[in-house]
């Protein structure tokens, strides 16, 4: 049980290290299921994304002598759970597209919020070297979110995965 923010924090780093090496595992997994060569590369990216985190973690939890390991991340697991069943029984690859797009940004949005969160603990019991890192690595779940809306939704003159997986239907 945390008694001090530190050690709360030092909880949520060890709880998000854990989830990025869930997130790691799942992703190989991802990439194979997508029909749609715009999302296997920014499912690729994500995956070379998911090692920094996990890398900038680590140095995080060097730098605050944290061991990172011993925790699970059990809202990972029910995220990574719930990505599983949903791509179970899609027939249609567009459907399939979009399935792994709202999963992929669901863990984004959690990471949003743990990394977000983490850099805010940090900034708070001075830690500004840690905050930076953890900013950096909420910025980077930011961007992989935009990036799989992008998808989904489309642009000025290509349909997004969303709109494919309508007319299939």
């Amino acid at each position: 049980m945390s008694t001090s923010l530190a050690e709360l924090l030092h909880e949520q780093l060890r709880d998000l290290f854990d989830a990025q090496e869930q997130y790691r595992g799942l992703l190989p997994c991802m990439v194979e299921n997508c029909t749609h060569t715009d999302l296997a590369l920014r499912l690729r990216e994500i995956q070379e994304t998911t090692a920094q985190n996990r890398q900038d973690l680590l140095d995080v939890c060097q730098l605050l002598k944290i061991n990172p390991d011993g925790v699970t991340c059990e809202a990972m697991q029910g995220l990574i759970r719930e990505t599983c069943r949903s791509a179970t029984g899609i027939d249609d690859s567009a459907t399939m597209d979009a399935a792994l797009i709202a999963n992929a940004q669901r863990i984004a949005h959690y990471e949003i919020a743990g990394f977000g969160t983490a850099s805010a603990f940090a900034r708070c019991i001075s830690a500004h070297e840690a905050a930076a890192a953890l900013a950096q690595i909420t910025e980077r779940a930011a961007n992989i979110d935009q990036r799989l809306t992008r998808i989904a939704q489309g642009g000025w003159f290509t349909p997004g995965i969303n709109h494919e997986a309508a007319i299939a239907a």
